[in-house]
């Protein structure tokens, strides 16, 4: 990853512009109400590290945490793409997937956003049918789940709200923000971050979950073209790398597509084949 500074400027630009929220059809973060940016201090309402179970389990599912690495290839009508799910790093978010991809959840989807330079994105059972195409982007299993993400795995506990908001932006902040950190600044936005795992970085190659906010992890996923995504740090579970067929997301990110940027011709998912659990080679990830 490149160096503190260099995340700082980008961070900067990024937070002044909005944040993205990967299952909602717009590129652009709704601005939150100036309520929620507040940092609740109240120790005695939080409860001891030892008595919250890790990782809380999605309510109206059985799924299960997978701890180990789990391999499987994705076959899409433009080519194979064989992904290792990195359970060590995201327990639950490879088990909800690989549940998923068992019961055949995902076969018949199309990636319904492709955007050059960024990502590809799918796993909703509405892009299952084309007449749904302004719906895209909106479905899931049914039930959400938590975030799997430690943000000191990025430095936000170290990155400090006044170096990266512009000072108009800070103005509008309340008084116990000033001095906060990013990962505060992101907490005071609803999110959750634990400890207990270490977030794989995101960047090109890595799989994460998308979602509409904090918690509200389903069924929708990404896969990252890009090198680096600043403006996604803290905010998306990372739970996997592609080992080989990065050559098919590059040709998926380039098809033609429209103004929502969904492929014109859809790019299917026909099958997730799951071969099962244990370490792999190729999943280490240079620092």
């Amino acid at each position: 990853m490149k160096s503190t500074y260099g995340l700082i400027i980008i961070l900067a630009l990024v937070v002044a512009g909005g944040g993205v929220y990967l299952m909602r059809p717009e590129l652009e973060m709704e601005g939150l109400p100036e309520e929620k940016l507040t940092v609740d201090n109240t120790e005695e309402e939080k409860p001891e590290e030892s008595t919250v179970p890790w990782p809380p389990p999605p309510v109206g599912s059985d799924v299960q945490p997978i701890n180990e690495v789990v391999r499987i290839t994705m076959k899409t009508s433009l080519g194979d793409i064989d992904i290792a799910l990195d359970g060590t790093r995201a327990p639950l978010t490879v088990g909800n997937f690989a549940a998923l991809a068992k019961k055949d959840f995902y076969d018949g989807t199309a990636f319904h956003r492709v955007i050059p330079d960024f990502m590809i994105q799918g796993g909703d059972p509405l892009a299952k049918d084309q007449a749904n195409r302004a719906m895209q982007g909106t479905g899931g299993p049914g039930y959400t789940f938590k975030d799997e993400i430690n943000a000191n795995s990025y430095g936000l506990d170290k990155i400090k709200v006044a170096q990266v908001l512009p000072p108009q932006a800070l103005q509008q902040l309340p008084e116990e923000l000033l001095n906060a950190t990013m990962k505060e600044y992101y907490q005071a936005q609803g999110y959750e971050y634990t400890e207990d795992v270490e977030s794989l970085p995101m960047r090109r190659g890595t799989v994460a979950m998308a979602n509409s906010g904090p918690n509200t992890n389903g069924s929708q996923f990404f896969i990252i073209v890009a090198e680096e995504v600043p403006q996604l740090l803290g905010k998306h579970t990372p739970f996997g790398v592609v080992e080989k067929g990065m050559d098919v997301v590059d040709k998926i990110v380039a098809v033609e597509r429209d103004a929502k940027d969904n492929p014109l011709e859809p790019v299917v998912i026909e099958d997730i084949v799951v071969y099962g659990e244990g370490l792999l080679r190729g999943l280490e990830v240079e620092e």
